[in-house]
């Protein structure tokens, strides 16, 4: 025999007494009350009525964003379903308001001919404009749907880069005056406007 008791039944208590705070929130700020009147009367902090009248504020807006996003993409599934179903029908092509009939081609690219009368066999030619303009279509519908999704965002990469010189001269075992020959050729390098250095220079 149930009792009505147990852990679903105190959530749903808790879910109820917090829509109530809630809707007594919003109520009492609707009637012109600060945050700090509203948590005197209430028996709460301050920045408790802030928050409480912020989540109700974003679910009320999220909730019919998500509505409208699922009406939107039911409707671009009905769409996109009447596309597929163009790509799928057989159009015939049409010339003076007579249907086309072209001759059967089999695998080797030979015309096919009626074994009995050795007349070449026809079909009814296919007209592929309407099929090329319902993949057209199906793409674009994919396309709008995958944006709506968020599929198409740009997905952030990081690489990390580890650069190493290899050519590091040692220089330790260079001479004072080779020293100071290496040092003018560097200066050189940077600024060019400085003398070429002498050698034997001191």
């Amino acid at each position: 025999m149930k009792t009505g008791r147990g852990p679903k039944a105190a959530t749903s208590a808790t879910s109820i007494k917090q829509a109530e705070r809630r809707a007594e929130v919003l109520r009492l700020r609707l009637d012109g009350l600060t945050l700090s009147q509203i948590g005197d009367r209430l028996g709460i902090r301050a920045d408790s009525v802030h928050d409480i009248i912020t989540r109700a504020l974003r679910s009320m807006t999220k909730e019919p964003a998500e509505e409208l996003l699922n009406l939107e993409l039911a409707r671009l599934d009905s769409l996109y379903a009447e596309a597929m179903n163009s790509v799928r029908a057989f159009t015939p092509v049409l010339h003076n308001g007579r249907v086309v009939q072209i001759p059967v081609i089999d695998g080797n690219g030979q015309t096919v001919k009626d074994p009995g009368t050795g007349q070449p066999l026809t079909c009814i030619a296919q007209d592929r404009q309407p099929v090329l303009a319902g993949i057209a279509c199906a793409v674009r519908l994919l396309e709008r749907r995958a944006k709506l999704l968020g599929l198409d965002a740009p997905v952030r990469t990081q690489a990390q880069l580890t650069v190493t010189d290899t050519d590091t001269e040692d220089l330790s075992g260079l001479s004072l005056e080779e020293l100071k020959q290496y040092h003018a050729l560097l200066e050189k390098v940077t600024r060019p406007a400085l003398p070429a250095p002498k050698e034997n220079e001191q």
